[in-house]
């Protein structure tokens, strides 16, 4: 009995061992479990959180989130074992880290901001002109109403040479203008003085048509004087240079004589008209302006015939249209070669040679080529109908219609290109009174013509008192491929029958 007994006290404390070994496991395992759930809750709050903010809107169950309770497994007691002290486990309480959603900021509306505009500043005109020349009508220019822009653009003027300048009546000038004096001329006002050699004024004059006017120069000057002027007119790239023209002297300053001078082309419209001192020692006053009209030639008196009474009307005499061809100088004509390559300046000059060189070369060298012809025997009062000038080929190398474009003439001055009629190196780049009158179809073939003809608005520059001169040259000046492109025509050296030839057909009253 006793032995029983035994046996089933330590049946119960076996039990109770066991049990609470199992409570321990438990116990352990739990711990585990909260420790592991600890650890990784940066990480799952991390994924939320990015998971939240990355939401277009979060849903209010994710802002409130709370997460479920953790429990702790509370094991039964052995009211026969003896106690076991318990480790307390920490109480947890997970919080759910949310971030905060950003809010967003509205986008400003553009407010439009103020652009202050500036005014655009009136532009003064000038007071001075232009000066209209009438149809068919004259025009009168004073001298001191030139046109505005001050030195180097309306007017050049020598320092220093003791004049008074401009002054009351030109305060857009000043001092520093040509200098104005109080005139006895008839009319009185004001006149240009002390004017020195290679002075010049500039004036706008607006010209009803493109034709030949004459101008009438009012001057003074002492009886020791040479005064000698020349006018230049320039609309964009056309341009007129006259001659020098000898004016001569009177018996004083103001003692005025008119110094009648032209044909001077003026263009159409608006034109830029210089007036150069070529040498001082004059005074001027005003120069006028109106058509050209060649001065005509006295016609000897008939005497009256009592006529015989007929039934017939009398015909009508029409004046016979006269042609006449004139040979181009020899002494006057040939060519000139460009100094360098793009020089744009005249250096060798041939006036010796049977043929004329129009071109370029393989150094890429321009050669341009002059021609004159003595039409002084054209009658002053003659109506010309008609100018042609022709142009016989005597070889062409290379290509220089394809590569130079049109072959164009220009006519220079009454007296030459640099005025002087004998050819000179700068006639290369000397201005010409008018440029591209002409233009030349290709000759054919070696020994072929090629000819071309002067538009009527241009016969006022067939000199009836001289020379005229033509200028030959490509509208392209070099076209760089370094070969030989040329027109080579014959000159006034060559044989009879080769020679450039004007053609010019007129009728005399």
């Amino acid at each position: 009995m006793k032995h029983f007994r035994h046996r089933n006290q330590n049946s119960k404390s076996e039990a109770g061992q066991g049990f609470v070994e199992y409570a321990l496991i438990l116990i352990f395992v739990g711990i585990a479990v909260v420790l592991i759930v600890s650890l990784m809750q940066p990480a799952i709050g991390g994924v939320f959180s990015r998971f939240v903010a990355q939401a277009p809107v979060a849903p209010p169950s994710l802002l409130n989130y709370t997460p479920p309770p953790t429990f702790t497994s509370t094991p039964t007691v052995d009211p026969l074992a003896s106690p076991t002290p318990l480790t307390p486990i920490p109480s947890i309480t997970v919080i759910a880290s949310s971030t905060p959603i950003p809010t967003n900021t509205p986008i400003p509306s553009n407010t439009p901001t103020s652009t202050s505009t500036n005014t655009p500043t009136a532009t003064v005109p000038c007071a001075y002109g232009p000066h209209t020349v009438p149809a068919n009508s004259t025009a009168r220019v004073q001298m001191e109403d030139f046109r505005c822009g001050g030195a180097g653009v309306a007017f050049g003027e020598a320092a220093n040479d003791g004049g008074p300048g401009s002054s009351p009546y030109r305060s857009d000038v000043g001092s520093e203008g040509p200098d104005l004096e109080n005139t006895s001329d008839t009319g009185g006002g004001l006149n240009v003085g002390w004017v020195g050699t290679g002075e010049w004024l500039e004036y706008d004059v607006i010209a009803p048509q493109t034709m030949g006017y004459t101008f009438v120069i009012r001057n003074a000057s002492i009886s020791t004087s040479n005064p000698r002027i020349r006018v230049t007119v320039s609309q964009g790239p056309l341009q007129y240079n006259s001659n020098i023209i000898t004016l001569g002297p009177t018996n004083g300053w103001q003692d005025w004589t008119n110094d009648v001078i032209g044909p001077i082309t003026l263009f159409a419209g608006s034109n830029i008209v210089r007036i150069t001192m070529e040498t001082g020692g004059a005074n001027y006053n005003y120069f006028e302006i109106q058509p050209y009209q060649p001065t005509p030639t006295a016609t000897p008196a008939t005497p009256t015939v009592t006529p015989v009474p007929t039934n017939t009307p009398a015909p009508t005499n029409t004046p016979a249209p006269q042609t006449v061809t004139f040979t181009s100088d020899a002494s006057q004509d040939g060519d000139v070669r460009e100094s360098n390559s793009n020089s744009s300046q005249g250096g060798t000059v041939d006036s010796s040679d049977t043929v004329i060189i129009i071109g370029d070369d393989n150094t890429r060298r321009q050669y341009i080529g002059f021609i004159s012809f003595d039409t002084s025997s054209i009658p002053l009062n003659a109506t010309i109908t008609s100018v042609q000038l022709r142009l016989r080929r005597q070889s062409e190398p290379g290509n220089p219609f394809n590569t130079l474009d049109a072959l164009n003439a220009d006519i220079g001055p009454n007296n030459g290109f640099s005025g002087n009629l004998s050819l000179q190196s700068g006639d290369f780049e000397a201005l010409a009174t008018v440029n591209n009158v002409m233009s030349f179809d290709r000759p054919t073939s070696n020994g072929a013509w090629t000819e071309a003809s002067l538009g009527a608005g241009n016969f006022v520059h067939i000199n009836r008192n001289g020379y005229t001169q033509f200028r030959l040259h490509f509208e392209s000046p070099d076209d760089g491929d370094s070969n030989n492109d040329q027109l080579i025509i014959y000159s006034g050296s060559a044989a009879s029958g080769s020679r450039p030839e004007l053609i010019i057909t007129y009728t005399v009253p």
